[in-house]
C-alpha cells in the first residue's frame, strides 16, 4: 500500500510503528540501566571476597620503618607526611617543608616532598617497629604510580566521603580493618558514632559527647568513624580539635560535609576521586577477613577487574 496521508490505513500505520518503538524503548533502556548496575555491584562485590595479601602489610611496613631508620641515623627530625606514593619510587608529601633528608632521599626545591628508590629503602638497616607517629596511616587504595598512603590524622580534619552508599561503606570497611590490623596501627582505638553494630566488626560505639571528649582528651592516637558529621556546636567543635597541630586523632564521616577537609567521591565502579589525590582504585585493596556471601560472584567483571600492584 502507497502512503496517503488521508488515508485511515496509513494513519493505523503510522500509530502502530510509534507503539512499537516506544515499546522497545521502554523494553531496551531499563534492560541496559540494569546490566550496568549489576556489573557495578559485582564489582563491589567481587572486592569484599578478596584477602589481602599479608606481603603487603610487610611492604608497607618496612618502608614506614626504614624512613624513620634513616632520619634517626642521620639526626633528622621527620616532619611527618600526609600524603605517601609507595611504588618503584616512594614519595612523601610532608607535613612540613624539610630540605635537607637523610640519604637515600631527595627533596624537591621547596621541601615539601621526600622521594627515594624502593630499592635503596630495602638496604636501609632497621632497628626499630614503626612508631606511634603512623597509627592512623592507612591505604586508600592504587594509582598509576603504586599504593596510595594517607595519614588521616595528618590532614587536619574531617575524611569525608560521598558518592554511592555502597562504595562508601566499602571503603570505610577497608580504613577499619587496615587500622585494626597493620602492625603500625593494630593498637589504634577504633571508635564509631551512629553506625550499625557490626558494620566495621567488632568497634566501640559511642555517643556524640563522647567521641568530641575523647578527641578532645588526645591521650592517644586514634580513629573515630561517624555516619555524619555532628551538627551544631558539637560539629564545629569536633572540627576544631582536628585542626589542632599536636592532635593524634582523625575522623572519618560517612556522608559529605560542608566543614570536612577533605571529601572522596566514592563510585561504583571501585574508584574515590578527590581534589586532593585524584583517581584512586580503593578496589584494588584487600580485606584481612574477606565478606562471604555465597550469592556473591566468584570472580571479577572483565571491565572492573583490578591489576594489583605490589603494596596494593
Amino acid at each position: 500500500m502507497s502512503w496517503d496521508f488521508l488515508h485511515p490505513a496509513s494513519h493505523l500505520v503510522l500509530t502502530c510503528a510509534a507503539l512499537l518503538f516506544v515499546a522497545t524503548l521502554a523494553f531496551v533502556v531499563p534492560v541496559i540501566v540494569a546490566l550496568r548496575r549489576r556489573t557495578a555491584t559485582d564489582a563491589i562485590a567481587w572486592a569484599d571476597r578478596v584477602r589481602r595479601d599479608d606481603a603487603t602489610a610487610w611492604a608497607l611496613d618496612r618502608v614506614l620503618r626504614s624512613v624513620e631508620a634513616s632520619c634517626r641515623t642521620a639526626g633528622v627530625v621527620f616532619p611527618g607526611f600526609v600524603r605517601a606514593s609507595i611504588g618503584p619510587t616512594v614519595r612523601l608529601d610532608l607535613t612540613a617543608p624539610t630540605v635537607a633528608p637523610p640519604e637515600p632521599w631527595t627533596a624537591t626545591p621547596d621541601g615539601h616532598s621526600w622521594s627515594a628508590p624502593m630499592q635503596a629503602l630495602q638496604a636501609v638497616a632497621l632497628t626499630e617497629d614503626a612508631s606511634v607517629r603512623f597509627a592512623t596511616v592507612v591505604g586508600l587504595g592504587t594509582d598509576q604510580d603504586g599504593s596510595v598512603l594517607v595519614d588521616l590524622a595528618a590532614v587536619g580534619g574531617v575524611v569525608a566521603l560521598g558518592g554511592d552508599r555502597a562504595a562508601r561503606t566499602a571503603l570505610a570497611r577497608r580504613v577499619v580493618d587496615q587500622v585494626r590490623t597493620d602492625p603500625w596501627s593494630r593498637t589504634t582505638p577504633v571508635l564509631t558514632v551512629g553506625i550499625r553494630g557490626d558494620e566495621f566488626g567488632t568497634v566501640a560505639s559511642v555517643s556524640v559527647a563522647e567521641a568530641v571528649a575523647t578527641v578532645a582528651a588526645d591521650a592517644t592516637p586514634g580513629l573515630l568513624v561517624v555516619q555524619s558529621l555532628p551538627g551544631g556546636a558539637d560539629g564545629r567543635e569536633l572540627v576544631r580539635l582536628l585542626e589542632r597541630p599536636s592532635g593524634r586523632w582523625a575522623v572519618i564521616a560517612l556522608q559529605p560535609s560542608p566543614l570536612a577537609r577533605w571529601t572522596l567521591e566514592c563510585r561504583r565502579d571501585g574508584t574515590s576521586t578527590s581534589a586532593e589525590l585524584g583517581a584512586v582504585r580503593w578496589m584494588d585493596l584487600g580485606l584481612s577477613e574477606p565478606v562471604v556471601d555465597e550469592a556473591a560472584p566468584t570472580a571479577a567483571p572483565t571491565e572492573t577487574a583490578p591489576a594489583q600492584t605490589a603494596g596494593a
